[in-house]
């Protein structure tokens, strides 16, 4: 079988010049990559490591909605409502948890389990949120006992019916009355070691029927 060498030639000569082009393609694109890593590298390595298992705050707090109720909005009698509540009370309150400086059952226990950063967006979460009245009804002879009692001893902390929130004063009106007594109750026995001083000493004062008239007065101002 004769062989065309004329044609044999082309072919070689055509396979030569296909492999050079593809290599040298080759070798231009692997050196574009080669140039690019540098500054690839240096963007990952200026821009901020995403931390590892950070939690959002609404992760955070919905540790609170199994006792406190969705966004803080209480359905339980002794359990208070806590959505809406001013974040720097939140805070403080967290803080005096976590630091054994608050008595409690549970919530000690809890709040030793996050950081103090973490607890501050749990603050700021449910502070955020609305406040929700109680549905309780008020008994109105009480609260017109209560709404006495309030403004001889405590409006001054505790403005327009204890709607008005402070730093270590939180909101009063649409509370849960069973929440309030058990909180004025543990004021009273504790007298001048209640936080603020200024409330035990006052609280201190009251019998047990006067508290509860004050209970079911903040009910009544929801």
């Amino acid at each position: 079988m004769k062989i065309n060498r004329k044609l044999l030639k082309t072919l070689i000569v055509g396979v030569f010049f296909g492999w050079l082009v593809s290599s040298c393609t080759t070798t231009d694109s692997a050196m574009k990559k080669e140039a690019a890593a540098p500054a690839a590298k240096a963007a990952a390595e200026m821009a901020p490591a995403k931390p590892k298992g950070v939690r959002s705050p609404s992760m955070l707090a919905n540790t609170c909605a199994g006792c406190h109720g969705t966004d803080g909005a209480s359905a339980g009698d002794a359990m208070p409502i806590i959505g809406g509540l001013e974040k720097e009370y939140l805070q403080l309150v967290l803080a005096e948890y976590k630091s054994g400086e608050r008595d409690s059952t549970i919530m000690g226990r809890i709040a030793k389990g996050y950081s103090d950063n973490e607890l501050k967006a749990i603050a700021s979460y449910i502070a955020d949120k609305p406040w929700v009245s109680s549905t309780a009804k008020a008994d109105k002879k009480l609260a017109a006992i209560g709404k006495k009692i309030h403004q001889e001893k405590c409006k001054t902390c505790h403005e327009d019916g204890g709607r008005v929130q402070e730093d270590d004063a939180p909101r009063l009106a649409g509370q849960w009355p069973d929440f309030t007594m058990i909180y004025l109750k543990d004021c009273h026995k504790k007298g001048r070691r209640c936080q603020p001083r200024k409330m035990g000493k006052r609280v201190s004062q009251l019998s047990e029927n006067e508290l509860r008239a004050m209970a079911h007065y903040y009910l009544s101002e929801k």
